[in-house]
């Protein structure tokens, strides 16, 4: 076979592919603001591509953020729900169009959950250990900061202390002159009366 002929091969297989995965699509009709339906058509035919399929997809990525913004626990709940749906969906359109075996088309709603569930362990293990850097940071420059010097109040209190120790010694200098002056006076008087006492 040629490569040629391999090409075309290939292109019958997507094909088949691609009506296999269709066919388990169900027709959704909606309206949408004027401004919508114009930036639609205005992203379609840049990137040559069909309206439907387009809105099919940002669907899509629309109802992943939604279902990842919802409570772990009504998450799991409802991921449950929507599967079970999902397989009936596809049975009934099986039964129309009498194909056998129709698998479902688009997300494991049970799989997403357990994938959003490992993506917040993930964050909250990234969130507490950014955490324990900033405060492991914090100590390190505590340790390194310089001790403070004396301050000025210190060097007063300080001051007042000598000025209150000498004040203390002036004093008891006083005191003591003060006692031996008196010690002189009252010698002097008994030397007098003796004198007197003599020669009285």
């Amino acid at each position: 076979m040629s490569k040629a002929q391999t090409l075309i091969e290939q292109f019958y297989q997507e094909e088949i592919a691609r009506k296999a995965e269709e066919a388990t699509f169900t027709p959704l009709e909606i309206t949408v603001s004027s401004a919508d339906m114009a930036l639609i058509s205005t992203i379609s035919k840049r990137f040559s591509k069909d309206k439907s399929v387009l809105v099919r997809e940002a669907v899509s990525q629309a109802l992943l953020d939604m279902f990842s913004a919802l409570e772990p626990i009504e998450r799991k709940i409802l991921a449950k729900d929507a599967d079970e749906l999902a397989k009936g969906i596809a049975a009934e359109i099986a039964e129309e169009q009498s194909i056998d075996g129709l698998e479902v088309s688009g997300i494991n709603w049970v799989q997403q959950d357990k994938n959003c569930i490992k993506e917040e362990r993930k964050a909250e293990k990234e969130k507490a250990m950014q955490q324990a850097q900033a405060a492991k940071a914090v100590l390190n420059n505590q340790s390194n900061e310089p001790q403070p010097e004396m301050t000025e109040q210190a060097h007063t209190v300080e001051l007042d202390d000598d000025t209150d120790e000498d004040l203390l010694v002036g004093t008891t200098d006083e005191s003591n002159d003060e006692l031996v002056t008196e010690s002189e006076d009252e010698i002097t008087a008994e030397e007098s009366e003796k004198e007197r006492s003599i020669f009285g």
